[in-house]
């Protein structure tokens, strides 16, 4: 399966800003592909924290 995306604007200035500061953090450059990745799976490791504390609370 495949799914494009076209970012303008403050989008795109916004997406070259995160992938500037992943660069930058891992040493190497990245593909917009892989920092796609790297935000999606961020992302649902915070779903998955926040089921964890729904679950913890009384």
């Amino acid at each position: 399966m495949r799914t494009d995306i076209t970012l303008r604007g403050s989008k795109a200035d916004q997406f070259e800003r995160i992938q500037d500061l992943l660069e930058e953090r891992r040493g190497h450059d990245l593909s917009r592909a892989d920092v796609i990745g790297i935000l999606m799976a961020d992302y649902e490791q915070g779903l998955e924290d926040d089921r964890g504390l729904e679950r913890s609370r009384p």
